[in-house]
């Protein structure tokens, strides 16, 4: 048994140094905060809906936002590690990007749909990874990108 205990620390650690070497940590955790940004978008646009009788799309626009702002701050500090002071400027182009994917995401949801005659759940399985890629490298390349 005690055998196997140094194999597989071996083995996570050097999974642990090829992600770190491939600079993927921050990218994982990119990833698990737009996971999390997603739930605090559904779990309030249901909340808004069914306990509080807003109109769906308000509530969406509203949740959306929410998610938005709960990602910036989970992505400035978890993620990229980022002190920069000037939070509105900062806030305000994540937040640009944020919808900049948004929009991309409905637009290639709609080519795979009506063009290509997919069905929308594989569209946006599609669609999300795609501008989940750009959604992170315009937020570490434009909104965190590091000075000097």
């Amino acid at each position: 048994m005690s055998e196997t205990a140094p194999v597989s620390h071996s083995i996570f650690t050097g999974l642990q140094r090829l992600i770190m070497n491939l600079g993927l940590g921050k990218l994982i955790r990119f990833g698990f905060i737009g996971i999390m940004s997603t739930l605090v978008d559904i779990g309030l646009l249901y909340f808004f809906v069914s306990y509080l009788n807003v109109w769906y799309i308000y509530s969406a626009a509203i949740s959306y936002c929410c998610g938005v702002l709960f990602s910036y701050c989970l992505n400035k500090y978890f993620t990229f590690h980022d002190v920069n002071p000037n939070i509105f400027t900062q806030f305000t182009t994540f937040a640009g990007i944020s919808l900049g994917s948004l929009f991309m995401n409905i637009a290639v949801i709609w080519v795979i749909v009506e063009i290509f005659s997919q069905n929308y759940l594989i569209a946006k399985i599609f669609s999300t990874v795609g501008v989940f890629l750009i959604n992170y490298y315009g937020q570490s390349k434009i909104t965190f990108r590091k000075k000097g």
